[in-house]
């Protein structure tokens, strides 16, 4: 529908969905041990890596809407991790240029610090509403996500390149 930009092939819905059910489906596996602690947070690193590249399609609503899902899936107050994603992806989408123009590792390292923030937002919220977090190890998968992030650039680069 547009210019023909590279940035514009892998932005269909159809694409984005399909996407943010694997990641929905890779959340919802019975994780357990290290594996859990571990374990990215795929839902939120796939919306983010999408307001990144289609932030017309990807923004505060539906990171809002995916917030609310989490919060579901986890029988958590409602809203703990909605606000936690709108942050998230206001941040990615506020550092978009910024991003575009760095390296793979300095990208990560950025998402790095808003999958940090995601998580001590949430633990906030939970700490306000009552439910103090089990343990400390939910921090580990800041840098799975951020690995994941990597992951994901490079996949794209080299898918979209051409």
């Amino acid at each position: 529908m547009g210019g023909g930009g590279r940035d514009e092939a892998p932005s269909g819905w159809s694409i984005i969905l399909a996407s943010l059910v694997v990641a929905l489906v890779l959340r919802t596996l019975p994780w357990s041990g290290w594996g859990l602690w571990l374990r990215p947070d795929f839902l939120l690193v796939t919306a983010l890596f999408w307001a990144h590249r289609a932030p017309a399609r990807v923004g505060l609503g539906l990171a809002w809407l995916l917030g609310l899902l989490t919060d579901f899936q986890q029988g958590i107050v409602l809203g703990q991790y909605a606000l936690a994603y709108v942050l998230a992806v206001y941040l990615v989408q506020l550092w978009q240029r910024r991003l575009a123009v760095f390296s793979l590792p300095q990208q990560s390292l950025h998402i790095f610090a808003v999958l940090l923030l995601v998580q001590v937002v949430a633990l906030a919220t939970g700490w306000i509403s009552g439910r103090p977090p089990v343990d400390g190890m939910s921090f580990l998968s800041t840098i799975s996500g951020a690995l994941l992030w990597y992951g994901l650039m490079l996949g794209s680069r080299a898918r979209f390149a051409a």
